[in-house]
């Protein structure tokens, strides 16, 4: 075994990335090709060394061809090597004098640029510079990132040219390229002629040369390599063209794995090769070492990143997608740190899985690519990603084809499967914006589509349900009478059963009763004897009378018969009659699910309409913000707009309309759409008068203001002035609020106390001290009686403002410099100085408990003074709404792209408005705060981060100030409604039938969007 103190041998293979040139000696395989580039150089001062990718071009110029110039030693010469990247020109200049910083400004500019900076190098009078760019397809990769790159390619590649033909300064090139570009090469004139009279293509290596490149390095580092190893690797290379880089990566592996054996005598053997996964496994197994070596977080970006900068071909290859960190970063929706992070684990030297190389530093201009497409190929995780992004690729561009057609009236509204498939798609990829515009920038409306077909959907499936429900109800009812009708039929047939058995015994009685009387007329007979012949004529009047008792009998016997058969048809005919009654009412039933099901349908008809009419209604919208330069038409846009909203069962606040009857507004100069103007610089707060139309402002010029809003001349009260008398100093007012009597005004600035000023009484004003820090949160109790505050101190202050003292409300655990305070004040909301959250209850400090999103660095909390629904906002722009009761999330939306500054609540229209230092402000519909995808209303008038939000008492105005700009404090409605009420007032005239056809449809029937306005131009006279 080696000593610990012994050196190692080091790892003579560089894996994916190039030769640099100082690993000349290590370069192995292309003996003669150096001296034919080097020729073509010298004889044209330019040279094009192409071949395709992996075949080690960069390496033959690094270690083959910058060689053999250094050993000219009849000139002398200045080598500048480079990569064009996405900043050609400043790369270019960096590497030529890295501290002249007038080099980027002039490149661009000048085609004699790149002579004129060589030039200031200071060169010797036959001193030559070479150029070697290195990658030179990066042009036109990167370059079409956007039109401001594309522009550049252009005049770099001028400016190229120029460099070459000009004489004045002994300037050559050599650039590197991948065979498949040259194409690209041909829109260049001069290009193309400096290629066709110098190029060099780098010929597939042989068995020989592949021979060459394994032992070479291997000997000069001092090892040794089982031969049956070497001709493995040769075997499993064969013919294909594109395996020098995975050979060097295999190669680098198995060194890396036999060197940790500490066995330096014995040979590489199949054994290590093996152990290393082989050529087949080795680049997947290293891979995954890297991905499993990411926290949770960081797999997830690292799977969205690959996913950006690959792609599938469509020969089904996968293919290099070069994308800006930014771009992913917007895609991830994570920082740069984490983005960084990810990128660094695949691209440290070791690994060089991505570029750029470990030795540039990154930032959010960097072009994140892979370093070699067989990566792709090799990868088993990564090629199921680029599989996975294709399939959601084409589902969304079938999803976003599908809105597209039916916004304009040709296609329905998807239905399974297809529409199940679609929402599988969105609930397991949660599409956003940021990845769906790489491929189509109609996001919003393709999912407005989706949204729309699931709820239509969804209602069809509950009305076939309550259809369902209905009709098994009534086959109950039928059953039940059908089966009321059998018992009653059953009990007919017992009674006429017993009936029956009666009969048959009076029958034998009567019978009994004749024999009797028989055997009593005989007997009489007998005694009468002698009396027979003189009763000769009584006796046949008795047979006589005998003869009608027996015709009288069956006669009635006869009658008793036809009357149960008479009772038997009455009683079939009730039957009759109930079944009669059962089957009219069958029929009424068929007839009244006919008419539900033409119900139904017409429903769907119209239900099919509505939702045409509803996206009509919001591209009017879109298309009103757009025709600049036509008040006119705009304001009949937007209007007819909210209409078809409006009657068509759309959103109250949908986002559309509302930028459209806003727009309006601001162009009509309305009193409700202005800018307040009386501070200069930063708004630092706001506070509404409660009751009133008046609201208080301060602002870093150290002022505070009174406004009122029913006053359209805009007047404006001077409160404070914030000047010291006696130094002259500005004390600039952080935070101002407002007692609930509107009495006093509550002032906290940078001097760590609270200033009270008397609003309505003749009393002086008065300073409440206590803080060590500057307050950041100055809140009054809902009752009036305390004043709650927090400072960079760490201590949460409860002042009695009769006794003018403070209880400290902290524990002292945590320090708290921010807070809000819910309605009544049962809970506090801290943020603590490493941006997490604390919840308590004052009164039980033992109930508190803590929100640690994990990465956020929170900014932001707000209570909902209807409930205890706590908002929280972050550095990243997310926003999130807690139930305390639960102590549980509710739900989380990216509101912003930067941080989030403010966030405040509409109690009186269900609303939450945020803004962040994206210079944005939005509204959000918190109706259900658990579902946030209703699109929010989004203001972008703004010049700087907008700091600070408040809503008027009414809840119909929001108030909103921003960092810096003339027109930084603002005001606008919070709802449509407030628009609608005088916009015929302000249209001049209708749509025309010809601008009704282009801008509604053709088979919408015309209506003027204002009856009274029964003009369709509007004319006016030239002023002279």
């Amino acid at each position: 075994m080696r000593k610990e103190n012994e050196k190692k041998i080091f790892n003579p293979f560089p894996g994916l990335r190039p030769f640099s040139p100082e690993e000349s000696d290590l370069f192995f395989g292309r003996r003669g090709e150096s001296e034919e580039v080097l020729e073509k150089l010298l004889k044209n001062r330019f040279v094009t060394v192409m071949g395709a990718s992996g075949t080690g071009k960069s390496s033959l110029i690094y270690c083959g061809v910058l060689p053999g110039i250094r050993k000219d030693k009849s000139s002398s010469w200045r080598i500048v090597t480079f990569r064009p990247g996405n900043d050609p020109f400043g790369n270019l200049a960096r590497a030529l004098s890295p501290n002249n910083d007038k080099g980027p400004a002039l490149l661009p500019d000048n085609h004699a640029g790149i002579p004129a900076m060589v030039s200031e190098l200071g060169l010797a009078q036959d001193e030559k510079v070479l150029l070697v760019i290195d990658q030179f397809e990066e042009l036109f990769r990167y370059g079409a990132l956007n039109s401001k790159e594309t522009l550049q390619v252009e005049s770099f590649v001028n400016s190229m040219v120029n460099a070459v033909s000009q004489t004045t300064v002994n300037i050559f090139t050599i650039i590197t390229m991948r065979s498949d570009f040259i194409g690209e090469c041909a829109y260049f004139q001069g290009l193309t002629q400096l290629i066709n009279n110098s190029n060099y293509l780098v010929p597939h290596m042989g068995r020989e040369n592949y021979r060459e490149a394994i032992e070479g390095p291997v000997k000069y580092a001092g090892a040794k390599i089982d031969p049956s190893l070497v001709e493995d690797l040769l075997n499993h290379i064969g013919d294909r063209t594109d395996q020098l880089p995975v050979l060097q990566h295999a190669m680098m592996r198995t060194w890396t794995y036999w060197q940790d054996l500490d066995e330096p005598e014995r040979p590489i053997s199949k054994i290590d090769y093996d152990s290393v996964g082989t050529m087949s496994n080795a680049m997947s197994m290293h891979a995954n070492e890297a991905y499993e070596e990411l926290s949770a977080r960081g797999k997830e970006i690292c799977e969205k990143l690959f996913k950006t900068i690959t792609e599938k071909g469509s020969d089904n290859k996968g293919i290099r997608r070069p994308t800006k960190a930014k771009t992913i970063m917007s895609i991830a929706d994570c920082t740069s740190e984490e983005i960084f992070e990810v990128v660094e684990k695949f691209r440290i030297s070791s690994r060089s899985f991505i570029t750029p190389r470990q030795n540039v530093e990154l930032s959010e201009d960097s072009i994140i690519d892979l370093s070699h497409e067989s990566l792709m190929r090799l990868w088993d995780r990564l090629r199921e990603w680029v599989e996975d992004e294709a399939s959601s690729v084409q589902m969304y561009m079938r999803l976003s084809e599908a809105s597209a057609m039916y916004q304009q009236g040709k296609t329905s509204l998807w239905r399974p499967p297809d529409l199940q498939i679609a929402i599988t798609w969105r609930d397991q990829h949660k599409p956003t914006l940021a990845w769906a515009k790489r491929y189509d920038p109609a996001f919003e409306r393709a999912m407005v589509y989706l949204r729309t077909s699931e709820k239509e959907y969804n209602e069809e499936e509950e009305n076939k349900i309550k259809l369902q429900k209905r009709q098994l109800r009534v086959m109950r009812i039928v059953t039940m009478i059908v089966g009321a009708a059998a018992l009653l039929s059953i009990g007919f047939m017992l009674f006429a059963f017993v009936q029956k058995i009666e009969a048959d015994r009076q029958t034998i009685a009567a019978v009994e009763a004749r024999k009797q009387e028989e055997v009593q007329k005989k007997n009489a007979e007998n005694s009468a004897k002698e009396a027979l012949q003189q009763r000769q004529i009584a006796d046949s009047n008795a047979i006589e009378a005998n003869k009608n008792a027996e015709a009288a009998e069956k006669a009635r016997n006869l009658a008793e018969q036809q009357r149960r058969i008479a009772l038997m048809n009455e009683q079939l005919a009730q039957e009759q009659k109930q079944v009669a009654l059962v089957q009219s009412d069958s029929a009424k039933r068929a007839r009244d699910r006919a008419d539900h099901q033409r119900s139904i349908a017409t429903l769907e008809r119209d239900t099919a309409n509505m939702l045409r009419n509803l996206s009509i209604g919001k591209a009017l919208a879109v298309k009103s913000v757009q025709a600049s330069g036509q008040r006119d038409l705009q304001a009949v846009l937007a209007y007819q707009a909210y209409l078809f909203n409006s009657r068509n069962g759309g959103l109250d606040n949908d986002a559309d309309i509302y930028a459209g009857l806003y727009n309006v507004a601001k162009l009509s100069g309305s009193s409700d759409c202005r800018s307040f103007k009386g501070h200069s610089g930063e708004i630092k707060s706001v506070a509404f008068v409660p009751g009133k139309r008046e609201f208080y402002t301060s602002g870093s010029d150290g002022k505070v203001l009174k406004w009122s809003l029913d006053n359209k001349e805009q007047s404006v009260q001077v409160v404070y002035s914030g000047i010291n008398e006696k130094t002259g100093a500005v004390e600039v007012i952080d935070l101002i609020a407002i007692s609930p009597n509107a009495d006093w005004l509550a002032c906290a600035g940078s001097n760590s106390s609270i200033r009270m000023i008397p609003l309505k009484q003749n009393g002086g004003d008065y300073v409440l001290t206590g803080h060590k820090g500057k307050i950041k949160s100055l809140i009054y109790s809902y009752d009036g009686k305390y004043i709650y505050s927090a400072a960079m101190d760490g201590r949460v202050l409860k002042w009695d403002l009769a006794a003018r003292t403070s209880t400290d409300l902290n524990d002292g655990t945590t320090k708290i410099t921010s807070i809000d305070v819910s309605s009544g004040g049962k809970f506090i909301a801290g943020i603590s100085s490493d941006g997490k959250v604390m919840v308590w209850d004052p009164e039980r400090k033992n109930e508190s408990f803590r929100i640690q999103p994990t990465g956020k660095d929170i900014r932001i909390v707000r209570f909902n003074p209807q409930n205890n629904l706590l908002a929280i906002g972050d550095a990243a722009g997310l926003v999130e709404l807690w139930d305390i009761n639960s102590k549980k999330i509710v739900s989380s939306v990216k509101a912003h792209d930067a941080q989030v500054n403010d966030i405040r609540f509409n109690p009186v229209l269900k609303q939450m408005a945020t803004g962040g230092n994206d210079s944005k402000m939005k509204i959000f519909n918190i109706t259900n705060p658990s579902d946030l995808t209703e699109l929010p209303i989004t203001f972008n008038d703004y010049d700087g981060f907008v700091t600070i939000l408040q809503f008027s008492d009414d809840g119909q105005l929001i108030i909103s100030g921003a960092y810096e700009g003339v027109e930084n404090l603002k005001s606008c409605p919070s709802n449509i409604g407030y628009f609608t009420g005088n916009m015929c007032n302000l249209l001049t005239r209708n749509m025309t039938h010809e601008e009704w056809r282009i801008y509604v449809a053709s088979d919408i029937p015309y209506e003027k969007t204002c009856p009274d306005k029964d003009y369709d131009l509007k004319v006016s006279a030239i002023k002279q």
